[in-house]
């Protein structure tokens, strides 16, 4: 299979979750679940598949960060599903997509990256630019601002998985 076609696949189903999550009647933290337990599944079964081996050494040294990454991990899945069911899923999908500019902020203090004027511009446009496309017209009341203040936790707690990811040394992506 083409990188173009596994590309456009991986898109349709995240960029479908929201619909499904919007339409299950079943509560965040229960999806977040079933979603986690099936994709644990698929990775052992493309584990086996692929003949990989677990390291368990590498998993040993990085159990912690792994242990406080898949806990980051299951609570931005429940944040963003509690968005969707708050307020439209453009509106949380845009306030979960906030995680590369909370990275961005974060960095110089946790990774010691230098916060240029350009990076300081670009988290200023892309604040600018979602209150441009939420605006105030689009908040309908306090559901949408719970909904949106859901996203950004969720978007929060994926860039807190992106910064920790960064600290792990010698465990290969699959594992």
């Amino acid at each position: 299979m083409g990188a173009k076609l596994r590309n456009i696949i991986a898109m349709l189903i995240f960029g479908t979750i929201g619909l499904f999550v919007k339409n299950i009647d079943l509560n965040s933290s229960e999806i977040a679940l079933t979603r986690g337990f099936i994709g644990g599944i698929t990775l052992l079964f493309a584990m086996v598949l692929l003949r990989k081996k677990v390291s368990i050494e590498a998993i040993k040294r990085n159990i912690y960060l792994l242990i406080f990454s898949g806990f980051a991990v299951g609570l931005n899945w429940i944040f963003l599903f509690q968005g969707y069911k708050y307020t439209s899923i453009s509106n949380a999908t845009l306030s979960y997509y906030f995680a590369p500019i909370f990275v961005t902020i974060l960095a110089p203090f946790i990774l010691k990256e230098k916060l240029t004027l350009s990076k300081f511009l670009c988290v200023l446009m892309a604040l600018v630019g979602m209150f441009c496309i939420v605006g105030v017209d689009g908040i309908n009341g306090g559901s949408d601002l719970i909904g949106i203040a859901y996203g950004l936790l969720a978007a929060g707690f994926y860039a807190s998985v992106i910064l920790m990811n960064k600290f792990l040394k010698g465990i290969d992506s699959l594992e």
